[in-house]
């Protein structure tokens, strides 16, 4: 999954072993997906876990034993990310810095996580806790507190997280470039500067 992960970050098919070793080495993002792509697939009970740790130290980004992310993820900033055991992420997620999925702490509450579909953008200090389903191509505003679900296709944005508006989901769409589309259509919209300003 990692070649998928290199493709999301390059936008090229191929990238080559030089290259790969570059974008590790002076990519922070790049790196802490290799060493979670490493956690994934090594022993659970001992390896799993000090990869783990190795990445919080070397990135500050922390995927708990069982967190599952699909293939092309795109990580920029991977410090203060935070994803929790069981937590799912689809594929070609867009996750800024500071993004947490997790569970909701509380009386009477199940040891429940989000799942997240395909080309999802989560914004900077964007927070997803307990059962919540993000649809594919959705987009969390940075700092939105998601407690319910978002639907697919749909922006949610503030704290609590509301919809604030809603678009046709292309499956395989790069959650970057459709970011980038989003915001150039919020900012030619006038009556819509008080959801710009808590969106993304």
């Amino acid at each position: 999954m990692f070649r998928a992960d290199l493709r999301a970050v390059t936008g090229r098919d191929r990238v080559g072993p030089v290259r790969a070793a570059w974008l590790v080495l002076t990519r922070p993002g790049v790196l802490a997906t290799l060493l979670y792509r490493w956690q994934q697939a090594a022993d659970q009970r001992v390896a799993a876990p000090l990869l783990r740790s190795l990445n919080h130290v070397l990135t500050g980004a922390d995927f708990v034993v069982g967190a599952e992310i699909g293939p092309g993820v795109r990580i920029e900033h991977p410090n203060g990310i935070a994803i929790g055991t069981r937590a799912v992420v689809g594929a070609n997620a867009f996750i800024c810095q500071r993004v947490t999925l997790g569970e909701r702490l509380g009386e009477n509450r199940g040891h429940e996580y989000p799942v997240v579909g395909d080309d999802v953008f989560l914004g900077a200090g964007a927070t997803v806790l307990g059962p919540v389903r993000i649809g594919s191509g959705a987009m969390v505003g940075a700092a939105a507190v998601v407690l319910h679900d978002v639907p697919a296709g749909a922006v949610a944005a503030g704290n609590p997280a509301r919809i604030v508006r809603r678009h046709a989901h292309t499956a395989g769409r790069n959650a970057g470039q459709a970011t980038e589309q989003w915001s150039h259509q919020r900012s030619a919209t006038p009556d819509t500067a008080e959801a710009q300003k808590t969106a993304l």
